[in-house]
């Protein structure tokens, strides 16, 4: 606001009421005559009603072109908590909210949260000042903030790049149910679509506890991968290494579902996949267990020697499976197993050329 204008405005507004209501009969300069002898009966107006007064007009000046900002703020509210019903308050409330545009522009966060803030107590609908404060809270690490003021924007404007602030910060507060909440609704974001490291967190998380579901993510990761480019700041070779480590890991869980379902073609093709990425003893495993159950025994006992000679957690088990599945083929004696395991290891160099 002006203060030269306004102070005109005040003394015109002043000026109108000091006038007289009514001069009776003319007395204009030069007139001589005396007016009629019946009496006149002056019409009393009502007077308008002041705008506001002076000590209110200061106290808004005095308020507004504070120079200290944070003074300007805590004289801002405090007028507007004394004149609740000024005409002034749009000049306060215009004054209010330039000053928190001017500090976020300025990047002062730390002046800006506790303004925000207090802003937001007398207009706590406000989205703009939401955002003040959710900006500042974020910029300053205050997780906590972040997501109370985020998801009321969130209610109003939702989107993706908010959606996934929610979830890391969700992720540094710890909260475990929180996270998975705004995990799944940045899935449904197309902006996602190629974010594999997203679904394949979830494979982890559902492998030992849910492999059906864990299988369902491993199949959108697979999906994902395909139309994901490699980032900017990753070799070629970390690349490679990385999504091939997470297409094995995807075939051998839709592999085992497919194995738990006894759908032994599925899990035999998903499972070749997994293997054919990179060996290990497991996915040879579950394919020779396929070739049992499809009584496809030779092929089965050469998998098996595969499994074994590769180490691990199913090597003991491949290994007996072999020996049993070869004595039933050759009257219980094991004589002649030693060149199952010699092709069994040519197969297994095959894969590494």
């Amino acid at each position: 606001m002006n203060r030269t204008n306004t102070g005109l405005l005040i003394a015109l507004l002043v000026g109108i009421i000091m006038l007289p209501t009514g001069l009776g009969w003319a007395q204009t300069k030069g007139q001589t005559q005396n007016p009629p002898q019946k009496k006149v009966v002056e019409q009393k107006k009502e007077e308008p009603p002041e705008e506001y007064t002076a000590e209110e007009y200061d106290a808004c000046i005095a308020a507004t072109e504070e120079a200290d900002l944070s003074k300007r703020a805590t004289l801002i509210i405090a007028f507007m908590e004394k004149y609740p019903k000024s005409k002034l308050l749009p000049n306060a409330i215009a004054s209010y909210e330039a000053m928190l545009y001017e500090v976020h522009k300025s990047g002062d966060f730390e002046k800006l949260e506790p303004m925000a803030e207090q802003w937001l107590k007398l207009n706590p609908n406000s989205l703009k000042t939401q955002f003040y404060a959710f900006d500042a809270a974020l910029k300053r690490g205050k997780h906590q903030k972040v997501v109370e003021y985020g998801e009321k924007i969130y209610a109003q404007q939702p989107s993706a790049d908010l959606a996934s602030i929610l979830y890391n910060s969700y992720d540094k507060l710890g909260n475990k149910a929180k996270k998975s909440e705004w995990h799944l609704k940045l899935l449904e974001y197309p902006e996602y679509n190629d974010n594999w490291e997203l679904r394949w967190a979830l494979v982890v998380e559902y492998a030992e506890k849910d492999l059906p579901k864990a299988a369902s993510y491993a199949e959108q990761t697979l999906k994902a991968l395909a139309i994901a480019k490699k980032p900017a700041n990753v070799s070629d070779a970390d690349w490679s290494k990385t999504t091939k480590s997470v297409e094995k890991g995807c075939y051998d869980i839709i592999g085992r579902d497919y194995y738990n379902q006894n759908k032994w073609p599925q899990a035999m093709e998903s499972l070749q996949k997994a293997v054919k990425v990179e060996s290990y003893d497991a996915g040879y495993y579950y394919i020779a267990m396929c070739q049992w159950r499809r009584d496809q025994i030779d092929e089965a006992i050469d998998t098996f020697a595969m499994a074994d000679l590769l180490g691990g957690k199913m090597s003991a088990q491949a290994k007996q499976h072999c020996l049993t599945l070869y004595k039933s083929q050759h009257n219980g004696n094991d004589t002649g197993i030693d060149k199952v395991y010699r092709r069994a290891k040519a197969a297994l160099d095959a894969t590494k050329k």
